[in-house]
């Protein structure tokens, strides 16, 4: 895929390397863009110039790629150059990354996925002080608001043993559901029939209460 991160940050440049490494097409818009791909040797395409500029945003070809993940250290950037991705260029699929650790979903109103690394960072550490689980099992969580109702969403790694089993043998039963998978790095819908691949990712759904 064609992915473009706008912003140099040091989640950006971690997540840009995990990207390169599964062979997918990155551009790097920055101020500071070719500086720093030198830097850290990414070997990605690179355009100088801020994030929110629409003109550098046209010349880094936006409106061309499959995913824009917006991950300045800037929160107010990154909400604003999602939005002109989205409405200036018809970008389908935009990520943010936010900070705020209360009302980070009000970037979902907006049309966004967010992702707040605040709340990221302290699940995974009030997890592994409870040892609810194994370092291993857990990818990842974000709470998202559908409708006025908060939606947990966690990613699992599936066990060897799950390899083949369909979708509805290993529904979960805790109140949560299995609404997709991630496979090849690209998000699938689950059904019921579906059957599971070695590498398989689960999405997990959990209202909140």
């Amino acid at each position: 895929m064609q992915i473009m991160i706008l912003g140099a940050s040091r989640s950006s440049i971690f997540l840009m390397k995990r990207l390169i490494e599964k062979g997918h097409t990155c551009v790097l818009v920055d101020p500071k863009a070719q500086e720093i791909d030198q830097q850290f040797s990414l070997g990605v395409l690179t355009i100088n110039g801020i994030i929110i500029d629409i003109d550098i945003l046209k010349e880094a070809d936006i409106g061309s790629m499959d995913i824009v993940c917006a991950m300045s250290d800037s929160e107010n950037q990154n909400l604003m150059a999602s939005e002109i991705a989205r409405d200036v260029f018809g970008v389908k699929s935009v990520i943010t990354r936010v900070f705020a650790s209360q009302d980070y979903h009000l970037f979902d109103d907006a049309g966004f996925l967010s992702i707040s690394s605040t709340v990221l960072t302290a699940d995974a550490f009030m997890r592994a002080i409870d040892g609810r689980i194994k370092k291993e099992d857990y990818t990842g969580q974000c709470v998202s608001n559908i409708f006025g109702n908060s939606v947990a969403f966690t990613i699992l790694d599936i066990e060897d043993n799950f390899v083949g089993a369909k979708i509805r043998d290993v529904e979960d039963t805790e109140g949560r559901h299995i609404f997709g998978i991630v496979r090849h790095d690209a998000f699938m819908t689950s059904l019921p029939g579906m059957k599971l691949e070695k590498g398989d990712k689960l999405i997990l759904a959990e209202q909140k209460v």
